[in-house]
């Protein structure tokens, strides 16, 4: 049998042990990975390192109290001593009424998420692939004076889930990426770059390509300074969108709404943003590194709007979120691990619908702002009333034209009055594995304040 069939195989034998102990709900996820991560630096292998692993989780309901215990070692003594161990813990844990599976679906998306090339590809020809990025972006400009984490990364596993509801499922992917951060020196300052690129097998990801951009993006910020504070337009690159959108995307959550942490709580069925935007959580995406045909408690994986034309759509649930606001899960029970019991999160979130290209945009403004970086963008944004306040890099835009660059300043505003002064969204979407599995795109914004000089 292959992984997919033997972790379905091992998730319902521990199923039967734990359902053996008098529980009157019991669930568990097996998974099994394999991953490969290789660094280069100076074209020598300064990291290589491959591990595999597996494991159990075990989550049982006694009533509406929830047990929980996992084992990485799949022996029959271990696995039912994960059964006993959770229902132990149900035995002490506090009630609540919103605590239950999911009843079982009767279709589930079809996803092709599992490449073989992955595995047939020589382990040479992987390093060779961290090698070409350092070397792309050491050969871009003499300025580039050296280049930290060239990485090439891959991973394989399969997830299976049975529960007492009668679910049982099962699942394989791969995934890979590389990435690297440049350095570009001048004048004895130093400025970074960072690029990356994610497939599903190693022929999908532009190796090359990601060098230079990263060393481009370096260069462009030498010689930068602050310049004067003003209000002016401003256009985020796609990597700045993914932040934002990332932190929206957790406003976005049941969990977040119930608890009175969401700056859109209150707010379903009315406009928040221009009739620009459409944000959809994609957890079916092809590409999306979150995608899957189910979630981590069996619901099938979907399309869910949360923004169109600009009018909010609703929230993510997962079961326990969605029985506590009477609605139905979205399937975004996320969980990170069979360590985790599931909690409500966004797969593979997209800003949609764009129109134009960063290069447009920056055409069309006379005087503002290019964003390339920002720091403290999770812990600059204020949940509840959206302000954020985060340090930023970029470049000036003069007549059109990309101008100055300009480090160490601060944008500050309001994510609810951005999302209602957007002016542009672009069509030059790139998948941002950082914070999330984001497809983000250029994005122009009518107004904020850069505070500098």
């Amino acid at each position: 049998m292959n992984d997919e069939a033997n972790m379905l195989e091992l998730a319902k034998k521990t199923l039967e042990m734990a359902e053996s102990t008098g529980v009157d709900q019991a669930e568990v996820l097996a998974m099994v990975t394999r991953s490969t991560r290789v660094k280069v630096y100076r074209q020598e292998v300064e990291e290589l390192v491959s591990a595999t692993g597996s494991g159990v989780g075990v989550r049982v309901l006694k009533g509406s109290a929830v047990g929980y215990a996992y084992t990485s070692d799949t022996s029959e003594d271990s696995l039912a001593a994960a059964a006993r161990a959770a229902a132990a813990a149900a035995a002490v844990t506090a009630p609540d009424e919103y605590e239950g599976l999911p009843e079982p679906a009767a279709e589930f998306p079809r996803l092709d998420l599992y490449d073989e090339k992955l595995m047939q590809v020589p382990l040479a020809d992987k390093i060779e692939l961290a090698k070409a990025v350092e070397r792309a972006a050491l050969e871009r400009d003499r300025r580039i004076s050296q280049v930290e984490g060239a990485t090439y990364a891959e991973g394989e596993g399969s997830v299976a889930l049975a529960n007492s509801l009668g679910f049982s499922r099962a699942y394989r992917e791969t995934t890979c990426y590389a990435f690297l951060q440049a350095i570009a020196e001048q004048d004895g300052k130093m400025q970074t770059g960072v690029s990356f690129t994610t497939g599903r097998e190693p022929s999908q990801l532009e190796g090359e390509a990601i060098g230079r951009e990263a060393a481009d993006r370096a260069l462009s910020l030498l010689g930068g300074s602050q310049c004067r504070s003003m209000s002016c337009p401003v256009v985020m690159d796609p990597f700045v969108t993914a932040g934002v959108i990332g932190v929206i995307g957790g406003a976005l959550t049941g969990e977040s709404v119930q608890k009175k942490r969401s700056m859109f709580a209150g707010k379903e069925g009315q406009a928040v943003a221009v009739t620009a935007v459409q944000l959809i959580d994609n957890g079916i995406h092809p590409q999306g590194l979150a995608s899957a045909p189910f979630d981590g408690e069996g619901v099938p994986s979907q399309e869910t709007v949360l923004i169109k034309d600009g009018i909010l759509q609703g929230f993510l649930y997962d079961a326990y979120t969605g029985r506590k606001g009477s609605r139905a899960s979205t399937g975004n029970g996320v969980r990170g691990s069979y360590r985790s019991q599931p909690h409500v999160g966004a797969t593979n979130l997209e800003l949609r619908g764009g129109t134009a290209t960063g290069d447009e945009m920056i055409a069309s403004v006379e005087l503002g702002f290019y964003v390339m970086d920002v720091t403290g963008i999770h812990s600059g944004v204020n949940p509840v009333s959206g302000d954020f306040s985060v340090g930023a890099n970029g470049r000036l835009i003069r007549d059109g034209k990309l101008a100055e660059p300009v480090r160490e300043v601060t944008i500050a505003g309001n994510l609810l009055s951005m999302l209602t002064s957007v002016i542009t969204v672009g069509n030059d979407n790139r998948w941002v594995p950082f914070g999330g599995s984001i497809h983000a795109p250029s994005l122009l914004i009518g107004e904020m304040t850069v505070s500098g000089k």
